[in-house]
């Protein structure tokens, strides 16, 4: 088991979020050292000449989170908005189709909300992230819970 500090959760929290790969292209962790690496078919073929691969390395596959967690955060952002005129355009954005795109056109149009959607959403995949080296057992529950204990 490693400690917190010894991974990259900015990384960690964008390959939960990548959900523009398909089943054989993924990102991994290395629990032996807490680095994150992509995995594809080039970097396959590599690997093989090297000899090693993720499952032989005791990679754990990190799959990004449903779509409905985003979701979630954009409607739990929006409720905090102060300013009314501001939340009714991003609830109307995320009652569309295509909901993430329209936020995104909507928050970008909003100057002041767009660096506190940044922040909001920063720290709730750093929570994310926390949570999922916990579950997957590469930090302690207790160092987990103490960093989670002091995230925004």
């Amino acid at each position: 088991m490693l400690h917190l500090k010894n991974f990259d959760l900015e990384d960690l929290a964008m390959a939960l979020e990548n959900h523009f790969m398909d089943y054989e292209t993924f990102f991994w962790v290395d629990p032996a050292t807490g680095t994150i690496e992509m995995w594809s078919e080039e970097v396959a073929d590599e690997a093989d000449t090297e000899g090693w691969d993720v499952d032989d390395r005791g990679g754990i596959r990190i799959d990004p989170i449903d779509s409905y967690e985003g979701y979630r955060d954009m409607e739990q952002f929006i409720s905090g908005v102060q300013d009314a005129r501001h939340r009714d355009r991003l609830t109307l954005s995320i009652d569309r189709n295509k909901p993430f795109r329209h936020f995104r056109d909507a928050i970008h149009q909003l100057p002041g909300e767009l660096a506190r959607w940044y922040e909001f959403h920063d720290a709730a995949m750093k929570v994310r992230a926390i949570e999922w080296l916990r579950d997957n057992e590469l930090i302690s529950p207790e160092e987990a819970e103490t960093a989670l204990a002091t995230s925004p």
